[in-house]
């Protein structure tokens, strides 16, 4: 439990980007009557960058602990 206490920002931006990439398969693309093709690609580069964002913030936790423990 203390594992999951210490990456709890990680773990939910982790998450949160997972979510962006579900809603995006859920959500489909399809070609419309025009012939233009109609996608939320917008949740792709959110993917992206929510996981750029938990890896950021499981290196700098885990620097903190390895530096606390140190002491």
């Amino acid at each position: 439990m203390k594992l999951i206490n210490r990456y709890r920002v990680t773990i939910l931006l982790s998450v949160i980007g997972w979510g962006c990439l579900a809603v995006y398969t859920y959500k489909g693309s399809y070609v419309d009557d025009n012939g233009v093709l109609i996608e939320s690609f917008g949740f792709i580069p959110l993917f992206w960058l929510f996981q750029l964002l938990a890896l950021v913030s499981l290196i700098y936790t885990a620097v903190k602990h390895r530096k606390r423990g140190k002491v």
